[in-house]
């Protein structure tokens, strides 16, 4: 595969706190049938990272445990969603980290280029450099957006 590849959780990177709190304060509804609503801020961010680098998507969050690939890609669709969901890594049963599942799914689809997007680290030293801790208040930030745009464009 010779697309980059975006890790992407969801909670605290597009679903935020700060969205949960802003639809409270309206009276607007924060979920459907799929769960919280994301976004708007770091639904964009994470399209300006895609536009920028032609990454597909890989769902590490932990809702691939509660929805099939199908139907988180019905929720891209249906939500209006920036991008190409591919995959989800494995829910195994030899689960340990995150990091190791996302190991596990680089070594079967040809290591590409990638950047992890979350706001818990579950991942090895190694996979450091490729990661983006996001802030569960706010999610993916401008300057969040900016350093998985540089990780995933330089040559290194």
């Amino acid at each position: 595969m010779n697309r980059p590849v975006i890790f992407l959780d969801f909670d605290g990177v597009l679903n935020t706190e700060q969205n949960y709190a802003r639809h409270a304060a309206e009276g607007k509804p924060n979920k459907d049938a799929w769960g919280p609503l994301f976004d708007p801020r770091a639904v964009g961010n994470l399209r300006k990272i895609l536009t920028a680098t032609g990454a597909a998507i890989v769902i590490s969050s932990s809702w691939r445990y509660a929805h099939r690939l199908g139907s988180l890609r019905m929720m891209w669709e249906v939500r209006e969603l920036p991008g190409e969901i591919i995959d989800t890594i494995p829910c195994g049963a030899t689960y340990i980290s995150r990091g190791e599942d996302i190991e596990f799914w680089l070594d079967e689809h040809g290591r590409p280029d990638y950047v992890i997007i979350d706001d818990l680290d579950d991942f090895s030293p190694a996979q450091h450099d490729r990661y983006i801790e996001t802030n569960p208040i706010v999610g993916i930030t401008d300057a969040d957006a900016q350093k998985a745009i540089e990780i995933l464009n330089s040559k290194v």
